[in-house]
């Protein structure tokens, strides 16, 4: 699985929550990234759990600022993707 961030803040920005150090992207823009952006955050991947980021990512989610998407895999074995 993967996970697309989209800004759709109709303005270039700065999204410190996508990892692993933050992305500036540009109004319609997208990156992305390797498994769930949220299950990711939460994991902290070797760090302490990235509580600001998940806030952040709420608040952005919340006040349409970025969409977030699952982006089918197509290395994935899994029966659970679906094609692209």
């Amino acid at each position: 699985m993967r996970t697309r961030v989209t800004n759709t803040s109709g303005a270039a920005g700065y999204l410190g929550f996508v990892p692993p150090h933050g992305a500036n992207l540009g109004d319609g823009a997208s990156v992305v990234l390797d498994g769930d952006l949220r299950t990711v955050l939460a994991g902290g991947r070797g760090r302490y759990n990235r509580r600001r980021e998940l806030a952040s990512l709420d608040n952005a989610l919340a006040e349409g600022v970025v969409a977030v998407a699952e982006v089918a895999d197509p290395s994935s074995s899994s029966s659970s993707a679906s094609p692209p």
